[in-house]
């Protein structure tokens, strides 16, 4: 009966720091404190990757990391979240979010990129603790914590890829995070999956007060890939307590878009470490649909994707039936979306 509100206090507590930590900021910046530091930060233009017009500051991961994982922190101990798991994903996180940092200054190379990553999915995957399985009975122990940790580095890599348009973060992680939060209110899945879930979800929310159209500041990567991390940390949780599909489900129109762009690269023969604008939203964005259209096509299927997640907690054929639902959404969007560039050619 009281996990609603302590979920919804987590969650406000979240937005009210990082609105707090954004407005402090900008205000320094408007009264010229601090001026040469936030001068080096290089403002996001109009080039392949981005489907950004205007400049803008990629400060945004520096407000809204700190918020949550004090938040994390205040409240995860009350909700059963372990020392080890505390202190592993905060750390794993930290080092991401200062190698977005440099990252966002000068351009760090992929080697660098990719050593922080692994290195950081690694301490979170650890963190988990020694109980933590999702498919004990198929794989070994240290093949599925070697899965988990590429699975990590894969979903912190395709949050970088998906942040590149105002709200999109929001709309394509925060929604699901936030529904992971409801999951766990109503008691299918775990309090610390719940309050992990709506310290990110809050955090988000927070940001997207920022990031609207148009928005003056973006994650950036010391934002994009801590919270890719977090969120696949929040996404294996929920496939712990609930179902693997519905782990899978929540996030799965992130995990679809960068996926189908990337295997669609591959065949072209792509340098898919290339920058580029080939993901479904960046084309739909491209061919004439506004950001709002965008978003909010995007936000309405992640709440039907939060519904085929209930759904699976039983099994049976309702599951099978949520899990088709989902599927079938996923790809009519993407369809839509990539349907709009043909159009226009």
């Amino acid at each position: 009966m009281h996990a609603v509100p302590n979920e919804a206090r987590i969650a406000l507590c979240c937005i009210a720091c990082a609105i707090h930590r954004h407005r402090h900021r900008r205000c320094h910046t408007a009264c010229g404190h601090h001026k040469a530091p936030a001068e080096q930060f290089p403002r996001r233009y109009h080039y392949e990757r981005s489907n950004h017009t205007q400049p803008a500051r990629q400060l945004g991961g520096l407000a809204i990391i700190p918020a949550v994982l004090l938040a994390l922190w205040i409240f995860g101990p009350a909700a059963s979240l372990d020392w080890q798991f505390l202190a592993s994903s905060s750390a794993a996180a930290l080092i991401l979010w200062v190698t977005g940092f440099f990252d966002d200054r000068h351009h760090l190379p992929e080697s660098v990129r990719l050593i922080a990553q692994f290195l950081a999915a690694g301490i979170a995957v650890y963190g988990l603790g020694s109980e933590f399985r999702l498919l004990p009975d198929l794989l070994p122990f240290a093949v599925e914590r070697l899965l988990l940790a590429f699975a990590l580095v894969y979903f912190i890599n395709l949050t970088n890829f998906m942040d590149g348009l105002d709200l999109m973060v929001v709309s394509g992680l925060g929604i699901p995070l936030a529904l992971a939060a409801v999951l766990a209110a109503i008691g299918l899945v775990a309090s610390g999956t719940g309050v992990l879930a709506a310290c990110l979800a809050g955090g988000l929310l927070g940001f997207a007060l920022f990031n609207r159209p148009k928005a003056l500041v973006f994650l950036g990567d010391s934002g994009s890939l801590p919270i890719g991390l977090l969120s696949g940390l929040a996404f294996f949780l929920v496939a712990r307590d609930l179902s693997i599909a519905a782990g899978l489900l929540l996030p799965l129109f992130f995990i679809a878009d960068a996926t189908s762009t990337l295997f669609m690269r591959l065949a072209a023969r792509e340098n898919i470490l290339a920058a580029h604008s080939k993901h479904a939203y960046q084309i739909a964005k491209r061919s004439g649909w506004s950001v709002w259209q965008i978003v909010t096509c995007v936000g309405a299927l992640n709440f039907i994707l939060g519904i085929c997640a209930f759904l699976t907690f039983d099994g049976g054929l309702v599951a099978a039936g949520a899990i088709c639902a989902g599927l079938l959404g996923v790809t009519f969007l993407l369809s839509r979306f990539r349907s709009a560039g043909r159009r226009t050619l």
